[in-house]
């Protein structure tokens, strides 16, 4: 609630400011509306849709090397865990499509 306050007296000049959020609670709380209210609509709140891995590239992406890579791992160390990580990356790059099967070979350049 006190960053709507806030944003309203930096931009006292503008007519509307627009803010894009996810769904946390505190968005709709009651003070949060209230806060609204008051501002006289100066504030338009836009929330973002609920999580979606299947619209957002990036997520794929993350999908892709946990199923791949960081999913009942069995590396000992961080490190080897880094390498296998940078290796699904560096071949998604370079393929530009999912991680290819980890072989040894790719891992022993990647390190």
């Amino acid at each position: 609630m006190q960053l709507l306050w806030r944003l309203a007296g930096e931009y006292r000049r503008a007519r509307r400011i627009h803010l894009v959020l996810d769904n946390a609670a505190v968005h709709t709380s009651q003070k949060t509306r209230k806060a609204l209210v008051q501002l006289k609509e100066r504030i338009v709140l836009h929330f973002l849709p609920p999580y979606c891995p299947q619209g957002n590239r990036i997520e794929r992406v993350w999908l892709d090397l946990h199923a791949n890579v960081t999913r009942n791992h069995r590396c000992r160390t961080m490190a080897q865990l880094m390498v296998r990580v940078h290796a699904c990356l560096d071949a998604r790059n370079a393929q530009r499509s999912a991680c290819p099967s980890l072989r040894r070979a790719d891992l022993r350049r990647a390190s």
